[in-house]
């Protein structure tokens, strides 16, 4: 999986979707990052990431601002980013205009009228 920079990973994302107008399908996730997700994540990268610590007073839990985590995978590529408090509403629009840009490929379900029972 490919850890990627907010702007990167919409640009690849992008990408994703346009590969996908031909064949199979794209699967985004988004997390909340959590303390103990941020301890893990610290243990793996060796580096906290963006927009929290993992070490919380008991005070302080209710007022903390965790980062994001988004996941987009297709086919057999995986990439991932985490996002700060501060640039998720950036982040979300960004996303929001991708996701507007390659909704064009998407078809309307058939679905066959049921017969209604007539009642005795």
């Amino acid at each position: 999986m490919k850890d990627l920079d907010p702007l990167a990973f919409t640009v690849e994302l992008g990408q994703f979707y346009e590969k996908s107008k031909t064949a199979g399908t794209v699967s985004v996730t988004m997390k909340r990052m959590t303390a103990t997700r941020l301890v893990k994540a610290s243990k793996v990268k060796k580096e906290m990431p963006k927009g929290g610590s993992a070490v919380i007073a008991n005070s302080e839990k209710d007022n903390i601002n965790y980062p994001c985590l988004v996941r987009a995978v297709f086919k057999k590529h995986k990439i991932s980013t985490i996002i700060a408090p501060d640039d998720f509403d950036r982040f979300q629009n960004a996303y929001s205009t991708i996701i507007r840009a390659y909704m064009d490929s998407l078809k309307k379900k058939d679905r066959s009228k049921k017969v209604k029972k007539v009642s005795k």
